[in-house]
């Protein structure tokens, strides 16, 4: 444990001169990665990161896992502005980003709901306009998460998970048939949707391509930050990650009853576990897709056994048309 504290700190120390070093030669224009807003009860959660050049894409078709590969690794080559100012105009907020080029705005609420904020950053010609995600009129909310519940990954770690989306470009990734009937017929019932997973910002515009070309249902991400902190060569663990975002979630959704779905080949069913256990009123269903053919593990049904006798609703199915 020391030794892995000495080189966090020593590799955060690096990055942090690394990172000086670039800002000086950095050029004065700006970008915001854009990540959209969603609806609290008395204001509007705006998120980003100010870059200094836009994030592409990766791919215009089926090409090469080479070009993949390269395309891919594009995503990650960006550089990030610390301390830069953020603001929304119109509502007269204002924020700096921090040391990864990340910022949060709390816009305040009016009487109607916008279905998109102007925000702007220092350098920037023009202000960017930001979609707003709004539960306001919601029947009720879905949790759920991405990888190898509605995106084929093979998430089972996150090298796993990183190397399936570096190798396939957002034309040729693989989404499950039965996701995008249950999310469609979940819509259809009124649901507002949110996404949690453990793949990084980096790779938010990448995702939001193949939800758009698969016609998933849009709501907010709530996507990783896989920079190196102090204490961590990665900031946070995937369960401490997804739910503390579910928790954000809930908080800001206090009158919506709640849907989480997931799979069983990561550690889902501990985690809803554990929300239901401390959030009863919130969530009233879980849907688990069975990862596999092999029978549940114990762990597994434990978990399921402690949202059932929480008199919450659980499904572990192998196809979610069943439940549709």
């Amino acid at each position: 444990m020391a030794v892995k504290l000495f080189l966090a700190r020593t590799f955060h120390t690096v990055e942090r001169v690394i990172d000086a070093l670039k800002r000086v030669s950095l050029p004065s224009s700006s970008v915001i990665d854009c990540y959209g807003g969603y609806t609290a009860s008395d204001h509007i959660v705006v998120r980003g990161r100010v870059l200094v050049s836009e994030r592409m894409t990766s791919g215009n078709g089926r090409q090469s896992r080479w070009q993949n590969f390269k395309d891919f690794l594009q995503l990650f080559f960006t550089d990030e502005l610390q301390d830069v100012t953020v603001t929304a105009p119109a509502y007269d907020v204002t924020t700096r980003s921090d040391e990864e080029g990340f910022f949060v705005l709390a816009v305040p609420r009016r009487e109607q709901v916008p279905s998109s904020i102007k925000v702007s950053a220092e350098g920037m010609e023009h202000p960017l306009a930001v979609p707003v995600y709004s539960s306001e009129n919601a029947a009720f909310g879905v949790i759920s998460d991405i990888d190898d519940t509605v995106l084929r990954t093979g998430a089972f770690s996150l090298i796993k998970n990183l190397w399936t989306s570096a190798t396939g470009n957002v034309h040729e990734r693989e989404v499950f048939p039965d996701a995008i009937e249950l999310m469609k017929s979940l819509a259809g019932e009124g649901a507002s949707f949110f996404y949690v997973s453990s793949s990084p910002w980096n790779l938010y515009d990448y995702l939001q391509s193949i939800f758009a070309r698969t016609e998933l249902p849009l709501g907010p991400f709530f996507l990783r930050d896989l920079g190196i902190s102090p204490t961590q060569f990665i900031t946070g663990t995937h369960g401490d990650h997804k739910t503390d975002a579910i928790e954000r979630i809930l908080a800001a959704n206090p009158q919506l009853p709640f849907t989480l779905i997931g799979d069983t080949g990561q550690h889902d069913p501990h985690i809803y576990a554990d929300i239901v256990s401390r959030y009863p009123n919130q969530v009233v269903r879980v849907i688990l897709r069975r990862a596999g053919t092999k029978p549940l593990s114990e762990v597994v049904k434990a978990d399921v056994v402690i949202i059932e006798n929480a008199g919450v609703s659980a499904s572990v199915v192998q196809d979610y048309r069943a439940l549709t």
